[in-house]
């Protein structure tokens, strides 16, 4: 059993219960993770705790260069103000020169650097890392000091980061998707609260489609971000799943075709037409303009309705993922910088010291309260941090934060294979085939096929 599934087995619903949480929280990731993998157990001591600059002063780091390739945090501008502002004022503090690049299209980007085996050092990514494992720095000894100070990660921190016992990556958070909805027009049908399962969600949703009110699902291989969280809201609800424990691929089951079959009515009697092809601004757009009774998403949509449109945010609300015949399951995308390891001498100096600096809770926190919930922690000492939502409509996103789970989440870490079908968004075009055309056993097909071409490349 995996440490996700350990600790949702005690809770019908799917979701982490506070007690397995804090138990798994408080857990040494070096310690009792990564022993599994074949790694050290024992975590380094972490380093003592600083009193004076929120930086670490490194002379050797003089001279030093430190390149930042990502993509830009394009909803919520303001973390990248936040990222900036830190980065320029450590470069001056440290003598280190800091650039930044950022790319809406950002894989390209990231191969070229590692192709020619220069510019970037630390990128920023989303989908999991193991297909860049032969090219990223181990950055454990950093994740030690995170972990230690933290609480220890949630089990899907190292479940999405480590491979062959390393960490390739340090989480920097995890994207909760819960039910934004018009609460107004679930009130207008007799629902005080979101429905608390998708048959109901689906019998109030009949009706609102017939008031030209429809739900925006985004079932879509276009939207790396929606169209790889919003069916596995389905699939898990469900009870099915990409992987077994043990590695073997669990797409083709029962459990799979009646979450497609379920989608396929969902979209025809619920749906917009359109879903099918919605990219990550599909839904935003279409729920802001007053056209979708609900979406699942981030809190993409209520900000902006805060600031251009504030009759629409009072009208609408936030719910929990509603649960199905498996449970209720959430769905977690953990963006993560990671360090090329191209890069040498006193700039792997630099770029690690950077990352220990911004990412130390005492600085980082900043980061977390200017997303508003957009992306949450990964280490259970931030429960009682001052970072949290003050708006009582995005006060879900804490019980978010113990109940996503990852894709693939069965298996005891992600491997090339899972994070290739994930990096491919062949979750969004299973449901996306199946709702189109109205074929379950066709889509299934198809993507199963896709994944034997994946299996190539793995």
């Amino acid at each position: 059993m995996s440490p996700t599934d350990s600790a949702r087995q005690n809770d019908g619903q799917g979701r982490m219960s506070r007690r397995n949480f804090l138990r798994l929280g408080g857990m040494s990731v070096l310690g009792s993770v990564l022993a599994a993998c074949g790694a050290a157990t024992t975590a380094p001591a972490p380093a003592p705790a600083e009193t004076g600059p929120t930086t670490s002063a490194a002379p050797v780091l003089q001279g030093a260069k430190v390149q930042f390739l990502g993509g830009p945090w394009s909803f919520l501008p303001e973390l990248d103000t936040v990222i900036d502002e830190f980065f320029l004022d450590w470069g001056k503090q440290n003598n280190v020169t800091v650039t930044f690049e950022r790319d809406a299209q950002i894989l390209p980007k990231i191969q070229t650097a590692i192709e020619t085996r220069s510019g970037a050092s630390i990128i920023q990514y989303a989908s999991p890392p193991t297909f860049l494992a032969n090219a990223l720095v181990d950055v454990t000894d950093i994740v030690a000091e995170l972990d230690s100070e933290g609480g220890g990660y949630l089990p899907a921190a190292p479940f999405q980061m480590v491979f062959d016992g390393k960490w390739l990556g340090v989480p920097i958070g995890q994207h909760n998707w819960f039910i934004n909805y018009r609460q107004d027009w679930f009130r207008e049908e007799g629902y005080e609260t979101f429905p608390d399962t998708w048959e109901e969600v689906l019998k109030v949703g009949a009706k609102l489609k017939a008031k030209g009110r429809p739900y925006g699902m985004t079932f879509s291989d276009q939207a790396p971000g929606d169209g790889n969280g919003v069916p596995r809201l389905i699939l898990w609800a469900f009870g099915g799943k990409e992987f077994n424990e043990d590695g073997s691929l669990a797409l083709d089951s029962d459990e799979t075709m009646a979450a497609l079959e379920f989608a396929i009515r969902l979209h025809n009697e619920a749906g917009d037409p359109g879903e099918t092809g919605f990219d990550d601004s599909g839904n935003n757009a279409g729920f802001l303009a007053g056209k979708f009774s609900m979406v699942p998403n981030v809190n993409t949509v209520y900000l902006p309705a805060t600031k251009n449109d504030p009759a629409l945010a009072e009208a609408m609300n936030h719910a929990l993922p509603p649960k199905g015949p498996a449970g209720r399951f959430g769905y977690g995308q953990l963006p993560w910088w990671g360090i090329l390891n191209h890069v040498q001498g006193a700039d792997l100096d630099a770029s690690k010291a950077l990352m220990r600096d911004f990412l130390s809770m005492k600085n980082f926190g900043k980061f977390y309260k200017a997303g508003q919930g957009y992306i949450l922690p990964l280490l259970p000492n931030y429960e009682n941090e001052p970072i949290w939502p003050e708006d009582p409509k995005l006060a879900i996103a804490k019980e978010m934060f113990q109940l996503a789970l990852p894709p693939g989440y069965a298996l005891p870490y992600q491997t090339k294979l899972s994070s290739l079908i994930y990096d491919k968004i062949l979750i969004g075009k299973l449901f996306s085939q199946a709702a189109t055309t109205g074929n379950a056993r066709a889509a299934l097909d198809g993507v199963l096929k896709d994944i034997e071409d994946l299996k190539l490349l793995a």
